[in-house]
């Protein structure tokens, strides 16, 4: 579950669009941003293994209203994320059928329709419970494995056969050029490692979850860590920067050497396996996320019918066709807000969509790190096992944790290279932001005045 809730190739080729910096800006978010959180996951799941993860962690480390801003962000931010994930699965679902066919990557009507069809599904599966829906993350497992095999190998004979595409000199490396712009996508490089507290989320349902899930994390690191890192080298060995899609960029890798060494079609059978992927990583996310507004129900930090469990079927369903029906209607609200400030293109709602994401998954991030600082430094036999390096490794952790996440949200605002509209990115990015927040604490105080709660 944690190898398909977190790694995403998409942020394999949205990194190597800055070309070979990518591999120094992969190694710095592994250093600062992967092994602190690492880290903390792994002590807070072991010693406190609720329901909620981050959110439980941050409530009893600062109270409930943290708890619930926290929450909050973690869950809505959830929202954004399925659409922008299924709007990559979107184009390389069409790879498969051919060229005819490819046109439609940039269709609003198609790409709505392949979102909301399969974001339904998720919510349909999920309702069934994880034990009918594991098995669409378990073949789902197919389309991230496979296409990180293939496309490391692709770069394997790219570089045996025809030589690399892209520099990886020592002075190639060091970020150039518009500094800015290329520092930017070192949020979505940085988040690209965020998801292993995904487990965490569904604690409770995990058995032996003190033992199971830091075991989980420390395995699925590895394997994490090489699939970016290697698989970015890969897209770079077989394509210039200049000429990456990002969206359709890791088919097009693995087809381009395919072809060269008489196996073309390579490329269409990898997007298909990509949009599976997607498909599957949605319907993960999906179950995990809808346990955190089922956890703020329970604690009256959200109204008490999110606390509902279905009667048959044993899963938290208000909170699960809430979160569809929300996050319907945000997607439709981008694509909307992009066409009126007269942003012509698909990637333009994609792009607001991945850093909307990112902005809102920082804020609990901010205060995970935070949380593990304060809650992490004890050392009482009740409060589990001694953190790695004591006192000083959780400090340094922490401190870590917290700088690569500040900075990655300051360069959320840098709009991407290609940005149609930079008002529009802005205005769509804080705008939307800045409502979702105010909406989450008009819906705690609400919540807290109706069981006669004290303001926090």
């Amino acid at each position: 579950m944690t190898v398909v809730g977190v790694v995403a190739l998409r942020w394999v080729a949205r990194g190597a669009r800055i070309g070979a910096p990518s591999m120094t800006l992969w190694l710095l978010a592994w250093l600062l941003f992967f092994l602190p959180l690492a880290t903390a996951v792994s002590v807070l799941s072991a010693r406190y293994p609720e329901q909620g993860g981050i959110y439980a962690w941050t409530r009893r480390a600062f109270g409930p209203i943290h708890g619930f801003v926290c929450g909050w962000c973690l869950w809505i931010n959830n929202l954004f994320y399925f659409p922008s994930l299924l709007l990559f699965g979107a184009a390389n679902a069409l790879l498969p059928f051919g060229t005819r066919f490819q046109g439609l990557a940039e269709s609003r009507a198609y790409s709505i329709a392949f979102v909301l069809v399969m974001l339904w599904l998720a919510v349909g599966l999920n309702l069934l419970g994880l034990s009918k829906a594991k098995w669409l993350q378990n073949i789902g497992s197919v389309g991230t494995w496979l296409p990180a095999v293939l496309l490391i190998a692709c770069g394997a004979v790219a570089v045996g056969w025809f030589g690399s595409a892209t520099s990886f000199a020592p002075s190639a490396l060091v970020p150039g050029g518009d500094l800015l712009g290329t520092l930017s996508l070192w949020s979505a490089i940085c988040f690209a490692f965020s998801g292993f507290e995904l487990t965490s989320l569904v604690g409770q349902e995990v058995k032996n979850p003190s033992r199971t899930i830091p075991v989980g994390i420390l395995m699925a690191g590895g394997i994490v860590t090489i699939i970016y890192i290697a698989g970015s080298a890969s897209i770079l060995v077989a394509v210039p920067a200049s000429s990456l899609v990002e969206r359709s960029g890791i088919a097009d890798a693995i087809e381009l050497v395919a072809a060269r060494v008489g196996l073309g079609g390579a490329g269409a059978f990898t997007g298909g396996l990509l949009a599976l992927g997607a498909i599957a990583m949605t319907s993960s996310w999906f179950a995990g996320a809808a346990r955190v507004p089922f956890a703020a129900g329970v604690d009256a930090s959200l109204p008490a019918a999110f606390a509902r469990i279905h009667p048959q079927y044993r899963t938290p369903h208000v909170a699960l066709i809430v979160q569809g029906a929300v996050s319907t209607l945000l997607f439709l609200v981008s694509v909307l807000l992009t066409i009126a400030g007269r942003a012509p293109s698909i990637q333009d709602t994609y792009d607001v969509l991945v850093n909307l994401t990112i902005l809102l998954y920082f804020v609990p991030y901010l205060y995970l790190f935070a949380s593990f600082v304060r809650l992490g430094a004890t050392t009482g036999a009740e409060e589990g096992r001694r953190p790695p390096g004591g006192r000083a490794g959780v400090w340094l952790a922490g401190a870590c944790g917290l700088f690569a996440t500040a900075t990655s949200l300051a360069l959320v605002f840098v709009p991407p290279a290609g940005t149609t509209s930079v008002a529009n990115y802005e205005v769509n990015l804080v705008g939307q932001a800045l409502a979702l927040l105010l909406a989450g604490m008009v819906l705690f105080w609400r919540a807290r005045r109706t069981v006669g709660g004290h303001r926090p």
